[in-house]
């Protein structure tokens, strides 16, 4: 009778949401909205949508605030963009990255910047948006050769405006003071498809719940 009653407990709290960070954030090539073998960057590829999932896992799982008072709701993002293996990408030099979110602007001193294999932007708003699934923008891209967009946790570079990847927030995080940032508070991040279909051990199995 015991068990029987743990295991209700465990179920129903799975069913409300777990209390911790575990947001999700991927690049979408070619435009399904999801993080799949078939986000490869070509010489084709012209625009990688970046997403963020403020209050899911990549498995898709309901997660809350650690601060029961708090949401995962946002009012900033920052990202460090590497880019890996053969080949280049350039971005654009009139609009490099084109932000999708209502009020979200640069501020002084942030605007997008490339430095070697690495670029850092960031955007912030007056106001906050409830938590949820955003797409955060978009890169405009000339791609050549076979090469993979990661994310960073940190920035490798001073000369970068964004500290790192992750997202301003009512929600406490354990880095910047209310920031919720990759690496620290949450680890799904989902990089693009390398042409040999090569995946994250974790997203691999289950990224595949996005669509």
């Amino acid at each position: 009778m015991k068990k029987s009653l743990l295991l209700l407990g465990v179920i129903a709290a799975l069913a409300i949401g777990v209390p911790a960070y575990s947001q999700a954030i991927w690049f979408d090539v070619d435009g399904n909205g999801v993080c799949n073998s078939l986000d490869v960057l070509t010489s084709s590829t012209t625009a990688v949508d970046v997403w963020l999932d403020t209050n899911h896992n990549a498995a898709g799982t309901l997660v809350t605030c650690v601060d029961p008072t708090a949401v995962l709701d946002i009012t900033s993002y920052d990202l460090v963009i590497h880019k890996g293996t053969s080949g280049s990408v350039a971005y654009s030099a009139i609009t490099p990255w084109t932000n999708s979110l209502t009020g979200f602007t640069q501020q002084p001193n942030t605007n997008f910047t490339v430095a070697g294999n690495d670029a850092g932007l960031t955007y912030s708003s007056a106001g906050y948006l409830a938590e949820g699934k955003y797409k955060l923008g978009t890169l405009n891209v000339t791609v050549t050769g076979t090469p993979v967009l990661t994310f960073l946790d940190l920035s490798p570079d001073p000369s970068l405006p964004s500290f790192g990847t992750g997202f301003g927030s009512h929600c406490p995080g354990s880095g910047p003071p209310y920031t919720i940032s990759l690496g620290p508070d949450f680890t799904d991040a989902c990089g693009t498809a390398s042409t040999t279909l090569t995946e994250s051990t974790t997203w691999g199995k289950i990224k595949q719940l996005y669509r």
